[in-house]
């Protein structure tokens, strides 16, 4: 992992709003509670993970990563079709 991705990955508050609707990570699925512990804790251990349900992966239909500051609106898959 490069420098930059694990300073962005260890700087990571929130995810943005203008996140790809496809992007999906662990602490997603956890009560309000537990995701602000999971949140606190992010500086002491890294366990993000991140995927697209669209690809069903950790890259995206185009191949390239799925981290929450490359799924944002420029990318040419954002939002392509119906997450739900």
């Amino acid at each position: 992992m490069s420098r930059e991705t694990e300073n962005r990955r260890n700087d990571l508050n929130a995810i943005p709003e203008d996140i790809c609707p496809f992007f999906r990570t662990k602490t997603m699925t956890l009560n309000a509670e537990y995701r602000r512990s999971a949140e606190e804790d992010r500086s002491h251990a890294n366990t993000a993970h991140f995927w697209c349900i669209r690809s069903m992966d950790v890259h995206g239909p185009d191949d390239e990563d799925v981290l929450p500051w490359t799924c944002r609106p420029d990318r040419g898959c954002h939002g392509a079709g119906d997450p739900t």
